[in-house]
């Protein structure tokens, strides 16, 4: 038998500390809960803007060194340009065990060093040329990855269940312009509605199914990680928008359809 605890907020009442210890409790273990399956990487939010010579890194969450964190606030990181490939990172400093809790010290830090130690999350990279500045608007699709003056997503980490995946901005980017095409065939709608819907970054191996359907090619024989996983989608929206498949061969189309769902 199990027995659960949950204070009642009305006015009057006196929270005894019974009751704030099982609220505590509770809030902690089912944050940690929901995301265990899932591997060191951004969870939800940790959206990247500009401002002056400052990333600012939005509100969200990180799952770092088996650990979820809460990122409550807005996180500032100067940057400067160095004409090198820069990374911006969540680094788990430290973590010291006391007897009545844990203490654990991050922060966001530039590094040249691409390569992620387990202690760390890649947010973005970026390479800056003297006199320029850094953008967050892209062009298109392809654009995501131009090597200058552009904030990279391409390569940040981010975990869904079982596995790193790709960022829920450059998965939702593809959708939409795939929903600018009228080339599209219906499976390419559909997926692009369902990476819309999505809340969390979707789980990799849909997005590895995607591409091994659209490149015709057999799952043991296509290698498709997060670092090549872009490019198969860059190629596989070109191939919509010529109307093609991806080894150039024309297809017949009806015509697209709408599904409404009540």
């Amino acid at each position: 038998m199990m027995e659960y605890i949950y204070p009642a907020f009305e006015r009057g009442r006196i929270m005894k500390k019974e009751l704030l210890w099982a609220l505590r409790d509770y809030s902690y273990s089912a944050l940690q809960l929901q995301y265990a399956d899932y591997p060191n990487g951004i969870l939800s939010g940790c959206g990247i803007r500009v401002e002056d010579y400052y990333l600012c890194v939005e509100p969200g969450i990180i799952k770092c060194q088996e650990f979820v964190f809460l990122i409550t606030g807005e996180e500032r990181v100067e940057y400067s340009p160095t004409e090198r490939c820069i990374s911006l990172k969540f680094r788990l400093i430290e973590k010291e065990v006391l007897p009545d809790y844990t203490r654990y010290v991050t922060e966001f830090i530039l590094d040249e060093n691409l390569e992620r130690q387990p202690n760390e999350v890649e947010i973005c990279r970026f390479k800056l040329k003297t006199g320029a500045r850094l953008r967050t608007e892209y062009k298109d699709f392809y654009d995501i990855e131009t090597e200058y003056d552009t904030v990279n997503l391409a390569h940040a980490t981010w975990a869904a269940a079982g596995e790193n995946t790709l960022s829920k901005e450059v998965t939702d980017y593809f959708a939409r312009k795939v929903l600018e095409c009228e080339n599209a065939e219906d499976k390419d709608i559909y997926f692009s509605y369902f990476l819309l819907q999505s809340k969390e970054a979707i789980r990799f191996e849909i997005i590895k199914d995607y591409i091994i359907q659209k490149t015709g090619e057999k799952g043991n024989t296509i290698s498709v990680n997060t670092e090549t996983a872009f490019h198969k989608l860059e190629e596989i929206l070109e191939s919509i928008r010529r109307g093609r498949d991806i080894y150039g061969e024309g297809k017949e189309r009806s015509g697209r359809r709408m599904v409404i769902l009540d």
